[in-house]
């Protein structure tokens, strides 16, 4: 098998183009990890919210039946 670059300094530049190359998959890499993280944030927020509404509205039901 034949590599492209034969030392890793040659595949860091890439003959000049490197830094463009690198900041790509930077930007990528960044883009897809905020694509999953941020939906789990989110649903973590959602999950906390319906866990809230929920503890009011059994408060709200008790104090009701204590007050009849």
């Amino acid at each position: 098998m034949n590599f492209q670059f034969d030392t890793f300094s040659q595949l860091l530049n890439m003959a000049g183009h490197g830094i463009y190359v690198w900041t790509a998959v930077l930007v990528t890499l960044a883009l897809v990890a905020w694509l999953i993280i941020n939906p789990l944030m989110q649903r973590r927020d959602v999950f906390k919210e319906i866990a809230q509404e929920v503890s009011r509205e059994q408060l709200r039901q008790h104090a009701s039946k204590e007050s009849i």
